[in-house]
């Protein structure tokens, strides 16, 4: 059984907002989790001023310094929570189209991974995957 084919992809954004690098830890990406928890911290420590995180000793108080954060501060965290979120959204679908493979519709052979319009087996043309309405 495959065990990537259950993670769905809507989690796995959902948990990376929450926390950058969770939604990673999810899919088991454990070098993507690191990088993307540390790109938080690295933003954290470039755009937020260390005057404001002095004396911050409670978790009632870090949530009223969410309130003061700097708009570059803001805008910082913003994006790569938000890449962090698409990143694992992106990594959930293409571990779920690896895992399912994509079929021939005329010899129901396993395609490879290669970007062509035919079946390479029977040669016949593959309907196009991003257009519903074509054929």
């Amino acid at each position: 059984m495959n065990e990537g084919s259950h993670k769905r992809p809507w989690l796995a954004a959902f948990f990376a907002v929450l926390v950058p690098g969770l939604g990673h830890v999810y899919l088991r990406a454990w070098l993507r989790a690191l990088l993307w928890f540390w790109m938080v911290v690295l933003s954290f420590v470039l755009f937020v001023p260390e005057e404001l995180v002095d004396g911050v000793t409670s978790l009632d108080e870090a949530m009223a310094l969410s309130a003061e954060l700097p708009v570059e501060a803001q805008i910082a965290l913003f994006v790569v929570i938000s890449f962090s979120a698409a990143d694992a959204y992106w990594q959930a679908t293409q571990t779920r189209q690896r895992e399912v493979g994509q079929r021939c519709p005329n010899c129901g052979r396993e395609l490879d991974d290669l970007e062509l319009d035919f079946c390479h087996w029977c040669t016949e043309p593959l309907p196009e995957s991003g257009d519903a309405t074509s054929r």
